[in-house]
């Protein structure tokens, strides 16, 4: 049986804006770091939040990796308030309906919290997927294969018959870490992924 195992933010859903904005706040209000939405946007797609974050608390003087759990809970907060402007990615209510007319099971891997449930909920897509895995479930963050090895084993899935779909390069090099196909949705990043597509109606053309 063919799985799918999707990225959410950015994939799935357009949520960069509240992510972006709420990055930006944490980072000023906490360390009194500004830093414009385009490099937080640009840092975030390269890695992540956890990594630019990271890195950029690393680079500070008055700051350290230790006050990375500050920044979280900052965040966590402000980034609740941009929910209920979370929107589905064009085509995406129809490549969900797409994939289950197909027969494959469908599952989210993220690096959101648990939120991701009420989230899915509210965009009227929770009944798509057997299972959504975030790492408040207490796995190690992509590209780790932890969370793929927990699906692979609970559900008896072949990563030879996976798809992970995402868009960016830790999604690509996540999927990879089993040996599971990988699909880029990026019309301009370039990555080692078996496929890429501009739009999540192009998903038809290779499944």
């Amino acid at each position: 049986m063919t799985s799918i195992i999707w990225d959410f933010d950015g994939t799935l859903a357009n949520s960069y804006p509240g992510m972006v904005a709420a990055t930006q706040k944490a980072l000023a209000e906490n360390f009194k770091i500004k830093i414009s939405k385009d490099t937080i946007y640009n840092g975030i797609k390269e890695t992540s939040i956890r990594k630019f974050v990271a890195d950029l608390l690393e680079k500070n003087d008055d700051t350290s990796a230790d006050d990375l759990d500050t920044f979280y809970k900052a965040y966590t907060l402000y980034e609740r308030q941009f929910h209920d402007q979370i929107r589905l990615m064009p085509h995406a209510k129809i490549s969900l309906d797409y994939l289950k007319s197909k027969k494959f099971d469908q599952f989210i891997v993220t690096h959101r919290d648990q939120s991701i449930s009420d989230i899915a909920k509210k965009l009227g897509i929770a009944d798509y997927f057997e299972e959504m895995v975030s790492v408040s479930d207490d796995f190690n963050r992509k590209p780790d294969p932890e969370m793929l090895n927990y699906l692979i084993d609970k559900y008896k899935l072949d990563p030879k018959d996976m798809f992970v779909i995402g868009d960016r390069k830790i999604d690509i090099d996540f999927g990879k870490s089993v040996l599971a196909k990988t699909i880029l949705l990026s019309e301009d990043e370039e990555t080692d992924a078996d496929y890429q597509i501009k739009s999540l109606n192009d998903l038809n053309g290779i499944l």
